[in-house]
């Protein structure tokens, strides 16, 4: 515990009441600013010289395009699967800054850096700002955070609002923040801003059933204790490409949807496994994260296997839709486990398969275990077991599902492999 005091750019920051490993000199303080003109750029500041800046994911090297330093005296670098940000000559500095491209992009298991609202409104993932001086050690988990935005915009930080700066410390996989000038919907269940766009379709189903789907998920999961923010945008696209794209954060779920101006879903029964999937993420409940890229599945499968249980629960009449996707997902993972594994498709770039073998997992479990809402149960004790000291990994699932789930020794050590558990 110390106390200091570090000036960056518009205000200082006091760093009080901390308890970190990190000292003064180890903090690199970024500033996101929207301009009123200028677009949106990012600074990053250190009190003392470093050689470069180092981004904390590079799921990618779409910086080097998306990325552009305002000095021509820097470049960005990709290297060795990481980022890099260096001044040419190689000299130290202390202060570096870019002008961004604040549109959509899809990034491969990350959270895109920005999701468009209609209006001109911008969702920002804080998680993709995050950065070292000199070079990431993979242990750092705070990150000094600040926001400027023009006077007519509303900047919104964990439901709360603030007017044309503020900033926060931020750890983990950071969080979803808003700037434009549409208004906070309080709603029973959670918090809204929904797209003007989307407000007469997907944004009016949402309405309708996500408070259905968490009394849902409830009746099990208990209560989340503080009332989730939802965010669902739209983004107009002219190349033709169209989707959607969501996910959780603590206290945050997210949704964007793009295409072009006359984008409307094709399908509602897939709309709701979408809506249904993220609503399970809220639930979740994480005690801790994955500790390698292939034990996604264990929450990406759960997320999936309770989408399948919701919706032959509150929408009956797509059992068929339901059936077909888990039938799906079954044949696509029974593939894999012939000829291949889940550390080599996730190495292939096929996200894909986390899903659809999670799905399979857990329902070739839930169909051996003789209880109802095996798949309930076994989430909790695995989230219990994680808070008592144990693994969040496959093979601490694996083994409880073997020990008291029924699952059969022969399935355990075939779904071992696939996992790549030796």
């Amino acid at each position: 515990m110390y106390k200091c005091l570090i000036r960056v750019s518009f205000y200082v920051v006091a760093l009080c009441a901390f308890s970190i490993n990190a000292t003064a000199k180890d903090i690199l303080f970024t500033e996101i600013e929207k301009h009123t003109k200028l677009g949106w750029t990012v600074s990053y500041q250190s009190n003392e010289p470093m050689k470069a800046v180092m981004f904390a994911n590079s799921p990618d090297n779409s910086r080097l395009k998306r990325w552009l330093p305002i000095s021509a005296e820097f470049s960005v670098n990709y290297i060795n699967g990481r980022e890099i940000a260096t001044r040419k000559d190689g000299k130290p500095f202390s202060l570096v800054k870019f002008q961004l491209t604040p549109s959509y992009i899809h990034l491969p298991k990350s959270y895109a850096p920005f999701s468009p609202f209609s209006d001109g409104g911008m969702l920002v993932h804080s998680g993709r700002f995050f950065a070292c001086p000199n070079i990431c050690s993979g242990s750092e988990n705070l990150w000094a955070m600040a926001i400027k935005a023009p006077v007519e915009d509303t900047i919104i930080v964990g439901s709360q609002k603030y007017l044309k700066k503020t900033s926060w410390w931020d750890k983990n996989d950071g969080q979803k923040f808003y700037i434009g000038q549409q208004q906070l919907n309080y709603n029973e269940d959670y918090i809204s801003i929904v797209d003007a766009k989307l407000t007469q379709t997907v944004g009016k189903q949402l309405d309708t059933i996500l408070p259905r789907m968490m009394s849902f998920l409830e009746a099990t999961y208990g209560v989340i204790e503080n009332k989730p923010m939802l965010f669902a945008s739209f983004g107009e696209t002219s190349d033709g490409s169209f989707g959607r794209q969501g996910g959780v954060l603590p206290n945050q779920v997210f949704m964007h949807w793009y295409g072009a101006a006359t984008y409307h879903e094709q399908n509602p029964a897939a709309t709701l496994w979408f809506f249904a999937h993220e609503a399970a993420h809220m639930y979740q409940k994480m005690a801790g994260q994955a500790v390698t890229p292939v034990d996604n599945w264990l929450h990406e499968g759960h997320a999936e296997m309770m989408a399948k249980k919701i919706m032959l629960s509150l929408v009956p009449h797509y059992q068929h839709f339901v059936e077909a996707k888990v039938a799906q997902a079954k044949g696509n993972c029974l593939v894999i486990m012939k000829s291949s594994s889940l550390p080599e498709q996730v190495e292939a770039g096929n996200y894909q398969a986390l899903y659809d073998c999670g799905l399979y997992i857990y329902s070739s479990i839930e169909s051996t275990y003789l209880k109802k809402n095996g798949t309930e149960s076994l989430w909790v004790a695995l989230m219990a077991q994680a808070r008592n000291g144990g693994q969040l990994d496959s093979n601490e699932l694996l083994s409880l599902a073997q020990e008291k789930y029924s699952l059969s020794k022969k399935d355990t050590d075939d779904f071992r492999r696939l996992i790549g558990i030796n």
